[in-house]
């Protein structure tokens, strides 16, 4: 009974054996009946290398103008303490005298009593004809003396009156000038401006007696104003040979034109920065439609610098480890190193390269590699070189 059941186990393991093995050729056939569809006839179709793909643009070579973006106060160029040359009490002071008038070179801004003055003009004028007459009789003796004494060969100076009529022509000399004098004194007595002028500080009033060169206030000239202007010491190397005309000065929607003048000789002691100045024609408008600008205001200036020759302006982000990366003709990476001349704004001009077959690459695979084989955008490379126009 035993021996029984030991072959009934043996049969039903063979059995379940053979349809393992039956599972598996057929499996086995199925896979090789599915390669054998699929598969590609040999030698049809040869393998190509992917290359990374890069974005360039082609290089343009450009002669470059610096513009020097700038910002200061615009000051006066010139004040004039007003002042009297003669002393005396103040009887007529111009409407426009207090601060923040302005008066036309020229006019009268204030005066004094002249009656004094008026005095000595009188007096010196009585001299002068006194002087007149003397210098007058003096020249009728000697005319005399000279025809008393013509025969006599041992005449003396003195005799023929020439130290009286010498003494005379002195003494009128000398009252013509004090004449010239009491006149200058008398003019003195009207201040006129000096040149159109913004009063900006006046210390008198009607009827103050002033002495000789009291301030009685300030005035500042108008014909032209200074704009201070302090210039980085990197930027410098740009400014072209002083003067600079054309700079072009803006406060809103206010735009004047002036010309960068000269260099104060004085360096900021926190900055280190060079101070400029920038003269401005007429800033009040006073002959002129253009719109007016006021001293103390802050004032923009683009001042054109030099020119600089054989540059390519580029984007700060092409540049990598002080690399600029390029396409040569044969579509292979380029390493070119670069030499900043200057950067404005997010860009940087460079020194351009002697390549003027290769392209600009402008965005690079994950790991460039000088001489590695690359594919370029022909589409971006012709959007980019749109954008650039």
């Amino acid at each position: 009974m035993k021996e029984n059941k030991n072959k009934s186990l043996y049969h039903k393991f063979r059995g379940r054996v053979s349809a393992l093995i039956l599972v598996l050729l057929v499996g086995v056939t199925a896979c090789f009946a599915l390669f054998g569809v699929t598969k590609v006839p040999a030698n049809t179709h040869t393998s190509q290398a992917v290359f990374p793909l890069v974005s360039s643009v082609p290089i343009a070579v450009t002669d470059h103008q610096v513009s020097l973006s700038l910002s200061g106060i615009l000051k006066p160029a010139e004040q004039t303490d007003v002042a009297f040359e003669v002393s005396g009490k103040v009887v007529w002071l111009h409407e426009a005298f207090v601060v923040g008038g302005i008066v036309k070179k020229g006019e009268v801004l204030a005066r004094l009593d002249p009656f004094d003055y008026q005095t000595q003009l009188l007096n010196k004028q009585a001299e002068l004809a006194l002087a007149q007459s003397h210098l007058s009789e003096q020249l009728a003796l000697a005319k005399v003396a000279k025809k008393e004494w013509e025969n006599n060969p041992h005449v003396t100076e003195l005799a023929l009156r020439e130290p009286q009529v010498s003494s005379a022509r002195a003494h009128l000399k000398a009252a013509e000038a004090g004449l010239a004098q009491a006149q200058k004194n008398l003019a003195r007595t009207k201040y006129y401006a000096p040149y159109d002028a913004l009063v900006t500080r006046r210390d008198t009033g009607l009827g103050q007696v002033i002495n000789i060169g009291q301030q009685l206030g300030i005035v500042v000239n108008l014909s032209y104003g200074e704009l201070h202007v302090p210039i980085a010491q990197f930027d410098l190397p740009f400014l072209p040979p002083l003067p600079v005309s054309e700079v072009t000065i803006t406060a809103d929607d206010i735009q004047r034109v002036g010309t960068l003048t000269r260099h104060t000789g004085l360096l900021s002691e926190r900055t280190r920065m060079a101070y400029f100045l920038i003269k401005v024609e007429d800033p009040y408008a006073l002959h002129s439609t253009l719109p007016a600008i006021h001293f103390g205001q802050f004032l923009q200036a683009q001042v054109p610098g030099n020119i600089l020759k054989n540059v390519l302006k580029i984007p700060q982000e092409w540049i990598k480890n002080e690399m600029l990366w390029l396409v040569s003709p044969t579509q292979q990476l380029v390493q070119f190193p670069v030499n900043v001349l200057r950067r404005e704004h997010n860009s940087v001009l460079i020194s351009a390269p002697p390549y003027t077959d290769h392209q600009l690459v402008t965005h690079l695979p994950d790991y460039p590699q000088a001489g590695m084989q690359v594919r370029t955008n022909t589409a971006h490379t012709q959007l980019a070189v749109k954008g650039d126009e």
